[in-house]
């Protein structure tokens, strides 16, 4: 008997090399997957080993008939040795059906299961060996772009925003004569802005600026920091209007800072209680509403938010407001759930409980609407920065900090 072991990336080039080298009378003897070598092999696909066998010579019995068409398929078991069913007798002159034929194509394997006990505790022991890997192919890399996108990546900047940054990247860097990554944060700045530029050249002037967004995010204290501002700061005349049901915490915040700035605050309930207080400060320079928090994939609570905005025949600025914390997908699915708003600004808060800012550029990229402002505390109306494409490149090329593993 002639034994052959061989390995391969699944079972079906397994089986065509074991035919090629031991003939379609080889049988399976075993299969498993290739022992681990290397750390890196337990985060990709492992090749698989297996094992087969054929007679040397034919033995001189008659052959038995062909099996019936109801038998059951030979198809092996990873880790098993397969075996025959008896063969009905039959005339000598039928052939003998091959364990392999070559019209059978067998199922691949399952992907091997790491010896934890839970999908959940694999999971973390995933991402940390990842991110040693990409440290160490970044030591390893001398090709600055890419160093770069892997620090892109790891601000949560998507792949397809890094690619379009670099895609007219063709600077020679060692004739410039200066360090790579002094080059690079130049370029990448002067790329953001023009990648920036078209959602920030459109201009609204509405006086009328209605803020919407999910629960928690701090719409509240963004109106209130903007609408101080326009107070004492530019000296506008301004009024702030609430529509509210049962938002008192809330309630008392606009009060409280109305109170202190001298601006009236009125509160409504309905569509049309709305319209009638615009109206009323018909006399205003700028109008600051204030709307309850929705929950985005509440479709019944959004399609209520278009009743309000619908009352006010004026143009409006609508602010969407989103929490910097929120994470990256939410991000997305929220904005692109309160697309049928209309709004056409968008206001990240919380910029002070984290050092991840490629979501916002994510945002941007995704929807074509401005981030117009970012707050960064509770202070008012100090905390809240307006943008501009300069100022976003900067804030996003501020929170990259290379460690040693990236340094060139």
């Amino acid at each position: 008997m002639k034994i052959k072991k061989v390995v391969a990336a699944d079972m079906q080039q397994a089986m065509q090399q074991i035919r090629l080298e031991l003939g379609d009378d080889a049988i399976i003897i075993n299969s498993v997957r290739e022992p681990l070598k290397s750390v890196r092999q337990l985060l990709g696909r492992r090749n698989i080993e297996v094992t087969a066998a054929v007679d040397d010579a034919p033995v001189n019995t008659p052959e038995p008939q062909l099996l019936a068409p109801e038998s059951p398929a030979l198809l092996p078991e990873e880790g098993t040795v397969r075996t025959r069913p008896a063969l009905k007798p039959g005339p000598p002159e039928a052939r003998l059906e091959r364990v392999i034929p070559g019209r059978i194509v067998p199922t691949r394997l399952p992907e091997p299961i790491l010896t934890l006990t839970s999908e959940t505790e694999n999971s973390w022991f995933k991402t940390i060996l990842q991110q040693e890997l990409d440290k160490e192919e970044a030591g390893l890399d001398n090709n600055i772009t890419t160093k770069w996108k892997k620090i892109l990546r790891q601000i949560e900047v998507n792949d397809s925003v890094t690619d379009i940054l670099f895609n007219d990247f063709n600077l020679d860097i060692e004739q410039l004569g200066l360090p790579p990554e002094d080059i690079i944060r130049v370029y990448l700045r002067e790329q953001l802005i023009k990648l920036l530029r078209p959602a920030y050249e459109r201009k609204n002037g509405a006086r009328i600026n209605t803020f919407i967004g999910p629960t928690g995010v701090g719409k509240t204290m963004s109106l209130v920091k903007l609408a101080t501002r326009s107070k004492v700061v530019e000296k506008k005349q301004i009024a702030m209007i609430a529509v509210y049901n049962h938002r008192f915490g809330a309630m008392e915040k606009l009060n409280y800072y109305g109170n202190i700035i001298g601006s009236p605050v009125d509160v409504v309930m309905t569509p049309a209680e709305l319209a009638q207080a615009v109206d009323a400060h018909r006399d205003k320079d700028i109008i600051y509403i204030d709307t309850e928090g929705r929950p985005s994939m509440n479709r019944s609570q959004v399609l209520e938010l278009h009743s309000f905005i619908g009352a006010v025949s004026e143009p409006q600025n609508l602010h969407l407001v989103l929490s910097t914390s929120t994470k990256n997908l939410d991000l997305i699915r929220i904005a692109n759930d309160f697309r049928s708003v209309g709004y056409n600004k968008i206001v990240m808060t919380k910029m002070d409980e984290t050092d991840t800012y490629g979501a916002m550029l994510n945002l941007v990229c995704n929807t074509g609407v401005p981030v117009t402002h970012v707050t960064n505390g509770q202070n008012v109306p100090d905390d809240i920065e307006r943008l501009s494409p300069k100022r976003f490149a900067e804030i996003l090329l501020g929170s990259v900090v290379l460690d040693e593993d990236y340094q060139t």
